[in-house]
Formats: structure tokens, C-alpha cells, sequence
């Protein structure tokens, strides 16, 4: 994982003051893997906020996180926790679950 412990910790700072403390956080994209150079953060956030408020969270998130640890390109995905028996997920949402590392 390319993030340093400061970064990561101005991560998930910033999702449980934004979204709250039953929120999970998760690293995927080029950041997982260690033999790449560059790329922007990409994190998904599971959160039971309702939408209008998992937007204002995400907003407030990203903004936390770049005073903290500078101007970076941080992409924010947010969803439902996921619950056995529901329906078909987005591409990009199943796909950060499943190569995503936990922050």
C-alpha cells in the first residue's frame, strides 16, 4: 500500500468525523499496489448515511483530507454496506470491495 501512516491516518479521521464511527473505509486502485508509481487516492466508503447527507459527508471528507495532507486527487465512492441478497452492485463498487484494503 502506497499511502504513508499520516495520510492514512488523515483518512480515516476525516471519514469517521464526516460520515460517523460505523463507517468503513477502504484503499483500492493503483495505491494498493506497491510496484506502481503515481495515481490518485481512491477510497470507498461504506456508510448507512441516506444520500443527500453521504454527499455533504464525502465533500467535507475529501476537503479534511487534502488540508491535511496536501493538495492530492482523492476519488470518494460511497455506498450501502453491503447485506446478503441484494441487488447487483456498480462495476466499480464491486470492485473495490474485492481488491480493496482496509484503512
Amino acid at each position: 500500500m502506497r499511502l504513508s501512516e499520516t495520510e492514512r491516518q488523515a483518512i480515516t479521521s476525516a471519514v469517521t468525523r464526516h460520515f460517523g464511527p460505523d463507517a468503513r473505509v477502504f484503499l483500492f486502485g493503483s495505491r494498493v499496489d506497491d510496484d506502481r508509481r503515481g495515481g490518485d487516492i481512491d477510497l470507498l466508503v461504506e456508510t448507512t448515511l441516506p444520500e443527500p447527507r453521504a454527499l455533504h459527508a464525502k465533500i467535507g471528507a475529501i476537503t479534511d483530507i487534502q488540508l491535511t495532507i496536501g493538495d492530492q486527487k482523492i476519488d470518494m465512492v460511497t455506498c450501502q454496506p453491503q447485506t446478503p441478497g441484494t441487488a447487483e452492485q456498480p462495476l466499480i463498487i464491486a470492485n473495490a470491495r474485492r481488491e480493496g484494503v482496509p484503512l
